[in-house]
């Protein structure tokens, strides 16, 4: 398998919540428990924060309440939030407001919250992109794309979204995709057009 595919295997693995050792994950995914180390620190600098835990019984685990909210907040979009927050009275409203900023605090550094700046500044539909996909992503939804391939052209697609990540100043979904029966990576300055349908999908199965 290649890299993206073992490294969402990963995250697929982890996503249940519990412990994992990394000598097992190793075994599932078949690389070395060198190799998972070197996908924990990849997936990090993508934004995909995994817990480590010491000990007999510790592990690698992906902790839900670092991971579950990103919703494409800029840094100076967060510092308006959070300015409104504090001038609110609605005590109800300033809860809410106050943990959306905390779990972005914890989660995402003001470099990585610089990144959405170049969605915005670019092309405003990659940020509308970026968000859908993230949306597609929770719900775990299938998701139609039109999509411009350097080697085939413009032709039409049906992916499970997975993951995103940001490398070499781009943005790309990592997603399992019908037509190839396999994973790939889309990057979503090439996505034409874009629609998350109803049907929902489970873990990915590459038909053999």
């Amino acid at each position: 398998m290649s890299k993206v595919a073992n490294m969402l295997n990963m995250i697929q693995i982890l996503k249940d919540g519990k412990i994992h050792n990394m000598k097992e994950i190793a075994k599932q995914i078949e690389v070395s428990p060198r190799m998972i180390k070197q996908y924990k620190n990849e997936l990090e600098q993508a934004g995909i924060y995994i817990e480590s835990r010491r000990g007999m019984y510790g592990g690698y685990m992906i902790n839900h309440e670092l991971n579950n909210i990103d919703i494409g907040l800029t840094y100076n979009e967060l510092k308006k939030l959070d300015e409104v927050g504090k001038k609110n009275s609605n005590e109800e409203i300033k809860k809410i407001i106050e943990k959306i900023c905390n779990s972005y605090n914890k989660n995402i550094r003001k470099n990585n919250l610089k990144k959405f700046e170049r969605i915005r500044s670019d092309k405003n539909d990659l940020k509308n992109i970026y968000i859908s996909m993230r949306k597609a992503i929770n719900e775990k939804k299938k998701v139609y794309i039109k999509y411009f391939s350097n080697d085939s052209g413009m032709n039409d697609r049906i992916i499970h979204p997975a993951e995103m990540f940001y490398y070499l100043n781009e943005w790309y979904v990592a997603a399992f995709c019908e037509r190839k029966n396999a994973i790939r990576l889309f990057k979503i300055h090439d996505i034409q057009e874009y629609r998350i349908l109803k049907q929902k999908y489970g873990n990915f199965e590459i038909k053999r």
